[in-house]
């Protein structure tokens, strides 16, 4: 058997599944699709291929209660990219899935930041109350 080793590199990003902070939300296959066309647009801007592990979860912060998608990424050692790039291409295709899915903020934290990348700085989701105890 083969062992094949890489440095450490893990990254993960949550994405709501509310279209625009509307009541709207985005299906798992529609996701998915829209994933897999940011995927093939980072293929061909970066030649680079991001191997994507989605996993359902839900965001609850002072009354926001939002179905979600976590995106965890890392360094596959069969097809090891350098650290820089590989946190450009996903800087890149969270930047295409917002756009995409109408998000206005989404998290990346990698192993040494953590960056928020938003379009709008005073747009909040309406359903988060500070005056509210939940």
């Amino acid at each position: 058997m083969r062992i094949i080793k890489a440095q450490t590199f893990r990254a993960e990003a949550t994405v709501g599944l509310k279209r625009g902070y509307s009541n709207e939300l985005i299906s798992i296959n529609e996701f998915k699709n829209k994933l897999a066309g940011a995927q093939k647009e980072i293929f061909s801007e970066m030649n680079m291929k991001l191997s994507v592990k989605i996993t359902p979860c839900t965001i609850v912060f002072s009354g926001q209660d939002e179905e979600s998608i976590s995106l965890s990424f890392i360094q596959y050692p069969k097809f090891p990219y350098e650290i820089e790039k590989l946190k450009n291409g996903i800087i890149r295709l969270i930047e295409l899935l917002m756009k995409s899915l109408d998000q206005n903020r989404v998290v990346i934290v990698f192993d040494d930041e953590t960056l928020m990348m938003e379009e709008d700085a005073d747009r909040l989701d309406p359903g988060i109350n500070f005056n509210s105890s939940r």
